[in-house]
């Protein structure tokens, strides 16, 4: 009974006795103070605003949830001693410094106990001893800086444990060790400098893990240990600046990742990979300035991504490819952000909301989102330039004011203009005829040389290819024969026009070549005029040994009969035969090289025709072959490749 006096310490103790046992015979309902609230049928009590100093010991010690919140309590002193079925205790907002030791020892069927927003800095050794059976702990926004590592050695039923918003900077080892059940731990608002993996470790059963506004720079590789079921994690608002590879990799439920406020400037992308369900990603607040492609590589379940204000002024176009369940993206915010590549949700098949506030974009295109299954758009805010690149939206804004029933609903208050000529005016006040779009002289100016540019282009490649097939023509058709000419110097000797053995000569000794034939002058191929009658004629301003031949049409002009049948002064033509084919300079006596000479026995048939009387017999041609065994001359030609 001792323990029972504390409370009224003015009064003595045999008055105490006396109320006590007023109590026992009067009924419940009489007895519940003024002050409270009493549901006897419910087995509930309510003092709340009670101004109560002290736990009261008036009430029905057979209630089972009891509210003192928002009073002055400051100690506890054994108070629940009268109130052993208590199964949910709420003691927020009061003055308590402290939970004292035993306190709770005969609260063994309490599963609720809410002592937030106190005073409390420290959690003894048996501050919690007694509470077999709780489940649900929240001792949020007290000043908790140190707690005994066996301060929840009695509690391991414990699921829920709220410690936000107090000054822990660490954690004793094994604190959670009891902890089997536990499924929520919420450690928000503290000063934490890293993740306190070594207690992590001992709550593999963890569903929900709330880390946010603490002092974590960095997720280490090993911060976050197997959490096979945790569904939920939440970094907010700390100072992380790296996030390692691996970092998540051992979290294969994750749902849920909330890495908002932190100092990330660029997107943690192999680290999220190993995130294959993830559905709510929040990275808003960080100087993120750039997404590159495939920023959100493998999470093909994601459903909702929040980027706003992360100073993004870059999106590549294919930032959002494997986000192909994607439903709703927030980018609002971003100053610096002035386009958006055509079709950058394109893969996003079930986007409904789509919001871009306050950005700096001037024009946005039909393409950048599917709007037919958008129930959300955002855009308002946006420097909008509107001319016939936004005649789309003008169409859809007016469609729905038409219907008034269109399940998309859009910021249409706040799409204001931003050029010269509309400034000011909201786009869905401007008519129809007035969304059109000027061409400036610079812009045509600009388009006039480019396509004169490209058609330059264009000429240059055709012309080359043009080229290049010729050459390939040329180099791969088939080799034309090599004329070799053999030339003596003699001055009496009257010589026919030598020529191929294989081609045919005229009545004056003449080779009749055909326009396929190939003659070599000087290294360069000159292919034979198309004519009946073509010839080998004699430079005559070469003064050396070594004849020149040119090919040319047979005519008086190129080709002077006197070499044919008169002294010729300078070298006159031996021979020639085809040496395509061979690969050094023939012998002239030992190859099949013929010459051909007028003959001095016969009579030419030249002669023959114009003199009826000469008989057929003493006619013959007026050249004839000779092999080079039966030549006159016993000296080697010189030797000239045409």
């Amino acid at each position: 009974m001792a323990a029972c006096s504390n409370p009224f310490p003015a009064l003595p103790i045999a008055l105490i006795i006396t109320s006590i046992s007023i109590t026992t015979i009067k009924t419940s309902s009489d007895l519940c103070p003024v002050i409270c609230k009493c549901e006897d049928e419910f087995l509930r009590a309510s003092c709340v605003y009670a101004s109560l100093e002290v736990v009261p010991i008036q009430l029905n010690p057979e209630i089972h949830h009891l509210d003192l919140s928002t009073n002055r309590i400051a100690t506890l002193n054994l108070g629940f001693g009268f109130y052993d079925n208590l199964e949910s205790l709420d003691l927020s907002y009061n003055t308590l410094h402290t939970l004292g030791s035993n306190n709770f020892l005969l609260q063994t069927h309490l599963v609720m106990l809410n002592i937030s927003n106190n005073n409390i800095r420290t959690v003894g050794r048996n501050s919690l001893k007694g509470l077999d059976s709780l489940k649900i702990l929240d001792l949020n926004n007290n000043n908790i800086s140190e707690m005994d590592s066996a301060a929840f050695r009695h509690t391991s039923e414990l699921e829920d444990l709220n410690l936000n918003g107090n000054s822990l900077t660490s954690l004793p080892n094994d604190l959670f060790r009891n902890l089997h059940r536990i499924r929520i731990l919420k450690l928000s608002q503290n000063s934490l400098l890293e993740v306190p993996k070594s207690n992590l470790h001992l709550v593999p059963s963890l569903e929900d893990l709330e880390l946010s506004e603490n002092l974590i720079q960095e997720i280490s590789h090993d911060s976050l240990p197997t959490l096979r079921s945790l569904v939920s994690l939440n970094l907010a608002n700390n100072v992380i600046r790296t996030i390692k590879n691996e970092a998540f990799q051992r979290l294969p439920a994750l749902l849920y990742l909330n890495l908002q406020g932190n100092n990330l400037t660029y997107v943690p992308t192999p680290a999220l990979s190993h995130l294959s369900v993830l559905s709510y990603l929040i990275l808003s607040r960080n100087p993120l300035e750039q997404l590159d492609n495939l920023a959100f590589r493998n999470l093909f379940e994601l459903k909702t991504i929040d980027l706003r204000e992360c100073t993004i002024a870059h999106v590549k176009s294919r930032a959002f490819d494997d986000n192909v369940n994607l439903e709703k993206i927030f980018l609002d915010r971003n100053h610096d952000l002035q386009r958006l590549p055509p079709r950058i949700l394109h893969s996003a098949r079930y986007l409904t909301t789509v919001s871009l506030r306050h950005c700096n974009l001037s024009n946005l295109e039909p393409t950048h989102f599917p709007v037919h299954g958008l129930n959300l758009l955002q855009i308002g805010g946006n420097p909008l330039i509107c001319n016939c690149s936004l005649h789309w939206l003008w169409n859809v804004m007016h469609d729905i004011e038409e219907r008034n029933a269109s399940t998309l609903i859009i910021d249409r208050g706040e799409i204001i203009c931003a050029d010269e000529e509309f400034n000011g005016k909201l786009l869905m006040t401007l008519s129809e005829s007035s969304l059109h779009c000027r061409l400036s002289p610079l812009y045509l100016s600009l388009s006039v040389t480019g396509c004169l540019i490209v058609t330059a282009i264009i000429i240059i490649v055709i012309g080359y290819i043009t080229r290049v097939k010729r050459r390939k023509r040329l180099f791969d058709s088939p080799s034309r024969p090599e004329i070799l000419v053999y030339v003596e110097p003699t001055e009496d000797v009257t010589k026919c026009i030598p020529m191929y053995p294989s081609l045919q000569i005229d009545q004056n000794c003449v080779p009749i070549l055909s326009s396929d034939s190939l003659h070599t002058l000087n290294g360069n191929q000159k292919r034979y005029n198309n004519t009946s009658h073509n010839a080998l004629h004699y430079d005559e301003r070469m003064d050396h040994n070594i004849t020149n031949f040119t090919v040319d049409d047979f005519s008086n002009r190129s080709m002077n009969n006197s070499c044919l049948y008169g002294k010729c002064n300078k070298e006159n033509i031996y021979g020639a035969t085809d040496v395509t084919n061979l690969q050094n300079e023939p012998d002239v006596y030992n190859n099949s090289v013929y010459r051909m000479e007028n003959s001095n026995n016969k009579i030419s048939k030249a002669r023959c025709a114009k003199d009826s009387n000469i008989s057929d017999y003493d006619c013959v041609n007026d050249c004839e072959f000779y092999p080079p065994s039966m030549a006159r001359s016993a000296k080697k030609p010189h030797v000239v490749f045409v």
